[in-house]
């Protein structure tokens, strides 16, 4: 804390900021709202130089990095503190090993193990971690290479805090419905709630190659021709909530005697995660998840059922997930339901291969097929 390349600008006044923080924070009446402003325009008008890093640059100062309006994830996010320091809250540096650097031991915490620096909170004793060298990150959000456990919270009396991913769940909630249309098109629609960290991934596609591109690579997907249309992504800039993709789509009534149709259409597991057939070292997932797809489709006309996979349930570990594959039909329409749950995200080797055989099963489900025929006329 007194080093000038991290701490030392933090426990001065840093009058410097007076002006500039009035202009931020101006119509803020509380503590987060305050925050949430500074935070912001950290974020979006600061440029992050250089990714990893826990110290300053040489020669540089907290107030060149403001006037430059560019920095390291040290600098940019050393600046976010003091600037909420300024601002009469509570907050402080915290220092990390991002997943691909390898994790850090907490009782002897060597300083070249870490290599990302982030900002702690504590506003009306709630805290939040923040991160504004990110652009797309929302307020108390957390980019998954984050998740890696033990980190250090750098004041006066430091304190260690853990970035775990079993402390983080993906909810994804996708819909497909498909009817009979008009003439010889069957119409269809499809809805998607993601979860954060795959938000995360859409929002940076998005940013990398545009929405039409995405919509592209979505139509070459399919295993038949499809034309989509009405096609949008909300929340895309709305970093603290999660993206959702909707589109409207049309295609070709069949011809053939038979018709084979897989409820999951792009939405199912293809292939197992773990192809190995042994594994030595801990399997770390980015966080738990839990996905449910729902699959409504109404029989093609001139068509009848033949034949449709068998419902399923299974559990996992004596209630650490589940999967289940529950179909139902009427005369006019069938209906599938898939979820899959995962509530831990950290398995040891000798659990891996349950996790496997689970995953294994989930991949069979998912590749079975409706059967239609057609009706003798």
């Amino acid at each position: 804390m007194k080093d000038e390349s991290f701490g030392a600008s933090l426990t001065r006044n840093n009058n410097w900021l007076d002006d500039d923080l009035k202009k931020i924070t101006a119509g803020a009446s509380t503590p987060v709202e305050r925050a949430r402003l500074v935070y912001n325009y950290v974020q979006q008008n600061f440029t992050c130089t250089r990714t990893h890093s826990v110290e300053m640059d040489n020669n540089n100062s907290l107030k060149s990095v403001f006037k430059a309006k560019a920095g390291s994830v040290a600098e940019i996010n050393l600046l976010l503190t003091a600037m909420l320091k300024h601002e009469a809250i509570n907050a402080d540096p915290v220092i990390l090993s991002t997943r691909e650097r390898g994790v850090t031991h907490e009782l002897y915490p060597l300083m070249d193990r870490f290599n990302y620096v982030i900002c702690s909170a504590n506003i009306d004793n709630v805290p939040y971690f923040l991160d504004a060298s990110e652009p797309i990150l929302g307020f108390g959000k957390l980019d998954p290479k984050c998740y890696n456990g033990h980190a250090r919270v750098i004041k006066e009396v430091p304190e260690a805090v853990y970035f775990l991913p079993d402390s983080v769940k993906e909810r994804k909630m996708t819909a497909i419905f498909i009817m009979n249309g008009d003439k010889d098109k069957m119409e269809g629609s499809f809805t998607s709630t993601l979860g954060y960290f795959e938000s995360i991934g859409v929002r940076e596609n998005v940013k990398a190659k545009g929405e039409a591109e995405i919509f592209k690579k979505i139509k070459s997907s399919y295993a038949f021709d499809i034309d989509i249309n009405d096609n949008k992504i909300d929340s895309l800039k709305k970093f603290e909530e999660p993206v959702a993709m909707r589109y409207s789509f049309t295609l070709d009534k069949p011809q053939e005697d038979i018709m084979y149709m897989n409820p999951m259409l792009t939405e199912g597991y293809k292939e197992n995660p773990f192809q190995s057939a042994e594994r030595l070292y801990p399997v770390e997932m980015p966080s738990t998840f839990d996905e449910t797809y729902v699959f409504t489709m109404e029989i093609p006309q001139n068509y009848v059922l033949d034949e449709m996979p068998k419902s399923a349930k299974i559990s996992f570990n004596e209630g650490e997930g589940y999967f289940e594959y529950l179909l139902s039909k009427t005369d006019t329409q069938i209906q599938m339901r898939s979820r899959v749950y995962l509530n831990r995200a950290v398995f040891e080797p000798d659990e891996y291969q349950s996790l496997r055989e689970f995953f294994s099963y989930i991949v069979k489900k998912h590749s079975e097929q409706i059967v239609f025929k057609k009706k003798k006329s």
